[in-house]
């Protein structure tokens, strides 16, 4: 689901590449544990007790160069905000740092 952005804004269908495209395995675990506190899906649909939520990060709006920042995570409503980034190779290289260095929860 969405909020404050739409799935045809760029920096969503970015993400939704990236995560197909770009990531391996190991960089989705990571993913999945920076954005739900868990590094594997459930076994059935049924066991999600939230839905995913992106939602556009509001400070980043309000910057000139949203680029600069990295994404936010809220593990327990399983919702990311995410910087309407310029392009793929910064998503991914912001997120992909995100990932790695923040995953404390």
């Amino acid at each position: 689901k969405y909020e404050n952005c739409f799935a045809t804004d760029r920096h969503i269908q970015y993400f939704w590449e990236m995560i197909a495209d770009r990531f391996n395995e190991a960089e989705r675990a990571l993913w999945l544990k920076f954005v739900w506190g868990r590094s594997r899906l459930p076994v059935r649909a049924a066991d999600f007790d939230l839905k995913f939520c992106i939602q556009t990060l509001r400070s980043a709006e309000e910057s000139p160069n949203p680029d600069a920042f990295l994404p936010i995570a809220h593990t327990c409503f399983f919702s990311l905000q995410l910087p309407r980034y310029s392009s793929l190779d910064v998503m991914h290289k912001r997120v992909l740092w995100a990932i790695t260095n923040c995953e404390s929860i």
